[in-house]
């Protein structure tokens, strides 16, 4: 569970962390709902942990979702389609409604892993 304390208002959300889920239409189908909120893109490394290499927010977590699950790689950053494109895929979401947590949200989750840049790739599978 990761907890965000907003400081300016006297609100704590918590988020109910639902582990990652392999990026496939299974999945989505089966957790996702399209709904508001924030989504990470992952990778799985050889040891079992999960590295975030993208976080963003959407009001359609299914509908963003579906949309790189069928190649639209368009607004990602080229690192992140770099991880698409030579790596299975994990996620991770957060359904959040209100717009204003949407965006602290992503940005605590954005900042609180190290990028996937900084990991030295031994093995490819």
């Amino acid at each position: 569970m990761f907890v965000l304390n907003n400081f300016k208002e006297t609100t704590m959300l918590e988020l109910e962390n639902n582990g990652f889920y392999p990026l496939t239409d299974e999945h989505l189908n089966a957790y996702v709902p399209m709904r508001p909120g924030v989504y990470m893109l992952a990778v799985r490394l050889a040891n079992g942990v999960h590295e975030n290499f993208f976080t963003s927010q959407s009001d359609n977590l299914h509908e963003s979702l579906k949309r790189i699950l069928e190649g639209d790689y368009s607004h990602l950053p080229p690192a992140a389609q770099a991880c698409l494109g030579n790596f299975q895929p994990y996620f991770n979401y957060f359904i959040i409604m209100d717009r204003v947590y949407q965006q602290e949200v992503e940005k605590m989750l954005a900042h609180t892993s190290d990028p996937v840049l900084k990991l030295n790739v031994v093995n490819a599978n």
